[in-house]
């Protein structure tokens, strides 16, 4: 169980990786902006080869095997092209990506995560809004939030994914509590971590030293907190960090460690995140945030007695039982490309009902396509299926941008083990976001 936290999550190194990638882009100038849309048109007869970048496949036991399927099916379909699909590993793939839109050359399309995120590559990108399949258009979900500020949208997104609480039943029932009841409100969620602790129980397991944990409560609560008006106006910029709903998201997860949730304090800031996964799967603590159907299935065989919830809502929720779910990832098309009609269709083909249906069949991506009709093969399957079912959720995760990821991700451990206070650790978030605008 050492698998890296960028087989499972969408996220992972986004914050100090990507944000040293964005600062090398910015030598780029403004003036290489992505300002051309780009459109759907007839592919060329003429033969071309499709160079495409991805850490998908790598997240998944067959995933290879999957994607270079879906590309098969594209080649079928336009004889003229042929789709290599170069499976990249995740911890170096954005600094590859950054070097490819400093140079100007490279794949043809990448896999990229969208709004803020998406936007500190927009010199390498084109913008794809007016290159959508009319027909998947209308079927796409988690369309909107994926757009950048500046109005353009730089991805395709695909896939699904969903914060959950995995909770180990069989702990739970040693310490005689029923989770169904702990965990039906956010007090109660809070109160039910005084009592595990009590019993010696970890209640969720827990590592802070790189930060990655804190931010995934982040997304978790803020997207809690955002009405559909509210998360709007956060993807395009015009909410700002200085925001009370920030400071109070922060806050609540504060809360949760004042109860306990997260252990001693020796343990604080000590471990990294992946470590989470090690102490959940080993028996360690009786909870667990999870973003990913295919981690949740790993873990299953670990600890059977696992079972999905959704995250108590906070008081100042906007929701009844919201998760914080979106996009697996997208795709994009690079503005160096010499095939951008092959690569427009290859985006639209891969982010296809057909598509994501043989992605499901095959590695159990769940897709972002509306009506999807999935077909569970287990109770776990059944209960993520469920919980991203809710046409509420969404998440203003990729609208962090990557310079504030980075600082949250250094200043955790300090906010967690208590030599930062909340105020201070808000400032230098807010220093940075100043920055970005």
């Amino acid at each position: 169980m050492t698998m890296g936290v960028s087989k499972w999550l969408r996220k992972g190194v986004s914050g100090v990786a990507l944000a040293t990638a964005l600062f090398a882009l910015a030598a780029c100038g403004e003036e290489q902006a992505a300002s051309d849309k780009l459109k759907t048109g007839p592919i060329p007869e003429a033969k071309a080869e499709l160079t495409v970048w991805s850490f998908l496949p790598g997240n998944y036991e067959k995933g290879v095997e999957a994607y270079n399927a879906i590309a098969a099916d594209f080649q079928k379909a336009h004889p003229q092209i042929t789709v290599k699909i170069i499976d990249m590993p995740y911890g170096t793939y954005f600094d590859q990506v950054r070097n490819s839109v400093v140079a100007q050359s490279g794949p043809d399309v990448i896999t990229m995560y969208g709004s803020a995120q998406a936007y500190s590559y927009k010199n390498g990108l084109y913008p794809l809004q007016d290159a959508i399949d009319p027909a998947l258009r209308k079927e796409i979900k988690y369309l909107d939030e994926n757009y950048s500020a500046d109005g353009n949208l730089y991805i395709l997104p695909t896939g699904s994914y969903g914060y959950v609480m995995l909770v180990n039943r069989a702990i739970f029932a040693k310490a005689g509590i029923d989770p169904a009841t702990a965990l039906a409100s956010w007090d109660s969620m809070l109160a039910t971590c005084k009592a595990l602790t009590e019993k010696g129980i970890q209640p969720m397991a827990s590592g802070w030293k790189d930060g990655y944990l804190f931010e995934t409560y982040l997304y978790m609560i803020t997207s809690q907190m955002m009405d559909k008006p509210t998360l709007a106006k956060w993807v395009k910029g015009e909410l700002k960090l200085d925001d009370k709903l920030f400071t109070d998201a922060v806050n609540y997860i504060m809360d949760m460690k004042t109860a306990g949730c997260f252990g001693d304090d020796k343990a604080l800031g000590r471990n990294m995140f992946d470590d989470t996964n090690v102490q959940y799967a080993t028996g360690g603590a009786a909870m667990l945030v999870n973003g990913a159907l295919s981690r949740a299935m790993q873990l299953v065989k670990d600890q059977p007695e696992t079972m999905a919830m959704a995250l108590p809502q906070v008081p100042a929720s906007k929701h009844k039982n919201l998760v914080d779910a979106g996009a697996e990832a997208g795709w994009g098309v690079t503005k160096w490309t010499k095939s951008p009609e092959a690569s427009a269709a290859f985006v639209n083909f891969i982010a296809s009902k057909e598509s994501q249906e043989k992605l499901w069949a095959a590695i159990g991506v769940p897709s972002n396509i509306s009506g999807f009709q999935a077909q569970a093969q287990n109770d776990m399957q059944a209960a993520y299926l469920a919980l991203l079912a809710n046409p509420e959720n969404h998440t203003g995760f990729a609208a962090f941008p990557l310079p504030v990821l980075a600082v949250m991700e250094r200043n955790a451990a300090p906010l967690m083990g208590g030599t930062m206070t909340v105020q201070q650790f808000m400032e230098s978030a807010n220093s940075a976001f100043a920055k970005t605008n």
